[in-house]
């Protein structure tokens, strides 16, 4: 249980996978007691059409009338390999086909994506993966899931995918930022490190983004890997200088940053949760997944309210990223808001 006195818009920025194919103890609890903002959804959540509907259209339920405000809910429905909405949802090809097929592909299946989560009451996809892989790989462990070793290209795509989706009412989500295509481990299960050797190393890896951006992206994910070329510290996910310096000052994003899952191993195996809470905060990460472990729910969210609480740095920033999910609310709010007068 929550301490009761703790600042009620701390769980707005935490985005959680729970168990369960209902609104059932778990779920109710995460929503009552740590005041979640949102769900990310996994296949162990869904089974069919009208049982999905049924849980978010309960849990959507439980939290207005629990929270006074909706959940955010999001899902990896990328295609390929990583997409949650199996049959009797269309099957998506990989980013890694799509690029091969070309833009009409790219946009024709985005935007299926799109309808199909937004009927269904998901605001946010976690897609496009804009990590562009080295020159002539094959047998990346990111291979399927990106759009190319051509960082132009990927930008182009990429720009498509985000467009599709944010067209039928959707957020998309750049991931993995500054880049990933270069690393050799996964950060599911390893630390990666990225070696870029100079400037241009690093301009080809952000390309996309930087694009992303200039288009209008809504929302932006991290990277769990170490980039010695800009901070020798700390990984992406927690580092100042990437996201705080480079993101937001720089490259001029403004809308919200997602940690990638931060159950990952590159994360929970190197770590004390203070750590990861107080950089994450200092790294303007506006949402902190936890997906796999609902266990560590409650640690992640007492070190949140320390951190704000504690920290005047941390307060001021934890308040900016307040705002900046409560517009990222308000925006789709007001979509579903037209959406029923049309």
């Amino acid at each position: 249980m929550r301490d009761s006195g703790v600042d009620d818009d701390v769980g707005v920025r935490l985005l959680v996978g729970f168990r369960g194919q209902t609104l059932g103890e778990e779920l109710r609890g995460l929503i009552r007691d740590y005041r979640i903002g949102g769900i990310v959804l996994f296949r162990r959540n869904i089974s069919s059409p009208a049982q999905l509907k049924d849980l978010l259209d309960s849990a959507q339920a439980y939290s207005r009338e629990t929270l006074g405000r909706p959940l955010w809910v999001a899902i990896d429905q990328e295609g390929g390999p990583v997409q949650r909405l199996a049959d009797p949802w269309p099957r998506l090809p990989s980013a890694n086909d799509l690029a091969a097929e070309g833009e009409e592909a790219v946009r024709r299946w985005a935007t299926i994506a799109g309808e199909e989560l937004r009927a269904l009451g998901i605001q946010m996809n976690l897609a496009p993966v804009l990590d562009v892989l080295p020159a002539g790989a094959r047998d990346h462990f990111m291979t399927a899931r990106s759009l190319g070793d051509n960082p132009e290209r990927a930008a182009l795509l990429g720009c498509i995918w985000i467009r599709a989706l944010q067209e039928v009412g959707v957020s998309a989500t750049a991931k993995h930022f500054p880049g990933l295509g270069q690393a050799r481990s996964d950060p599911h299960h390893f630390a990666p490190v990225i070696e870029w050797e100079n400037g241009s190393a690093m301009e080809r890896d952000l390309l996309p983004f930087r694009a992303a951006i200039e288009f209008g992206v809504e929302g932006v994910m991290t990277s769990h890997a170490l980039y010695p070329f800009v901070d020798p510290k700390w990984p992406a996910t927690l580092s100042e200088v990437v996201n705080r310096e480079w993101l937001r000052d720089r490259l001029g994003f403004n809308g919200v940053l997602l940690s990638d899952d931060m159950d990952m191993a590159a994360m929970a195996a190197h770590f004390e949760r203070d750590t990861i809470v107080t950089q994450g905060l200092r790294a303007t990460i506006d949402f902190f997944l936890s997906c796999q472990n609902p266990d560590n729910i409650p640690d992640l969210y007492g070190a949140l309210h320390d951190a704000v609480r504690r920290e005047s740095d941390c307060s001021a920033l934890h308040h900016m990223s307040v705002a900046r999910i409560a517009w990222l609310f308000d925006l789709h709010e007001k979509r579903a808001s037209r959406a029923a007068r049309a």
